[in-house]
């Protein structure tokens, strides 16, 4: 049984006694981040990862893309930032591009403008922001898997050359994972684009149906590996270890030639469980701790450009060493959690964000779950202690 911790949420303020004056509104051990330090220290994970002077730990989060309004606080990771830097060790704040090559959030440079429009800078956060996988998301590390059905993982290079890792997850629903929490933090937010592809496409290369090409040459000219030839063929030997999609993405507002089949929502889940692995297998076990913060829980993941209503209230923050424990602790309190007006949902659900996406993508966060599982990436069976 692995152990984990949280603070909740509310802030519970005596209002009889503010009005008699015996009680301050000003009550700073109440606030969310007060909370998370205290969380981050009574529970003990950066002691158990063992943190030295010197060591270069990753911050891994979501810095979403450009006006996603859901994404977390920066006050928070400054928090997470400030408690690393006192251990002498250097921090750095980190996430991977996108598959594409158009969209700024799909390379370096466009994705740290998006952080630093959703308040993430090192003035504010108190470290460096790095691209985990480079300026066009294909520095990387590949390493061998036994995965369900993966084989192969292109782990972005910061990840893999980092001493420690702290997976900071924004808890959330995800149309064909399930749930955008820790696993997903692992092996979605630190693989790079060839991982990326597989992880969302069951071809191992793009193909381009010569009936609806048009020639235009736009796929050419965006193709980082110059794997297309001059009629309009792929090279499979030249774009593996790209992959980016970025031939699909010039494609798509022309002749959309470019095929491809998205994998269903139970073989992206075991996908990106594998790549999980892969990525604990390479920066060892021993070395990463979670924080799950249930906070904002909407229905899409901070990719999207907008954000929903939460379908639940905030819940609070999880902290352990257990990736798959952690994830299940917080679905588990987001079933438990009453529905909020106005939102997606219009009735309590055993199976909440299987029921938003029952009628669409079919997508079931505890396909996440079971396979994590199955790899033994962690402990189902929980102890949530409350700070």
């Amino acid at each position: 049984m692995s152990e984990l911790y949280w603070v909740d949420a509310r802030a519970e303020i005596n209002l009889p006694e503010v009005a008699l004056g015996t009680a301050s509104f000003f009550q700073y051990d109440l606030s969310l981040v007060s909370k998370l330090k205290q969380l981050i220290q009574n529970s003990g994970i950066l002691d158990n990862i063992d943190i030295q002077k010197n060591d270069n730990v990753a911050i891994k989060m979501h810095w979403g893309t450009q006006t996603t309004t859901r994404t977390l606080r920066s006050i928070f990771i400054r928090k997470v930032v400030e408690l690393v830097n006192e251990r002498g060790a250097n921090a750095f704040i980190t996430e991977s591009a996108g598959l594409g090559m158009h969209n700024p959030r799909c390379y370096g440079i466009g994705r740290l403008h998006h952080a630093q429009e959703a308040g993430y800078t090192f003035e504010t956060c108190l470290a460096p922001l790095i691209p985990a996988d480079g300026l066009r998301g294909f520095d990387y590390q590949k390493v061998e898997v036994q995965g369900q059905q993966l084989k192969e993982v292109y782990i972005a290079k910061a990840i893999a050359e980092a001493d420690k890792v702290i997976s900071v997850a924004h808890v959330k629903g995800h149309p064909r994972a399930g749930l955008g929490a820790a696993l997903k933090n692992l092996g979605v937010g630190c693989a790079a684009k060839p991982s990326k592809f597989r992880i969302h496409f069951y071809e191992d290369f793009p193909e381009i149906d010569q009936t609806k090409c048009s020639q235009c040459g736009k796929c050419r000219e965006i193709c980082p590996a110059g794997a297309i030839t001059e009629d309009f063929s792929i090279i499979s030997e030249l774009c593996e270890g790209y992959r980016c999609l970025g031939c699909q993405e010039a494609c798509r507002n022309q002749q959309q030639a470019v095929n491809l089949t998205w994998c269903n929502a139970r073989d992206t889940a075991i996908r990106i469980v594998d790549t999980a692995k892969a990525v604990i297998d390479t920066v060892g076990k021993e070395n990463f701790a979670f924080l799950n913060f249930i906070l904002d829980v909407s229905p899409v993941c901070d990719c999207a450009p907008y954000s929903d209503t939460p379908f639940v209230p905030d819940i609070g923050i999880l902290a352990g060493l257990d990736p798959l424990a952690i994830d299940k602790a917080s679905l588990d309190l987001i079933n438990q959690a009453p529905i909020l007006p106005n939102s997606i949902l219009s009735e309590p659900s055993e199976n909440k964000i299987k029921t938003i996406y029952a009628d669409s993508f079919e997508a079931d966060p505890f396909d996440l779950i079971e396979a994590a599982e199955k790899l033994q990436l962690g402990n189902i069976k929980y102890n949530l202690q409350k700070i």
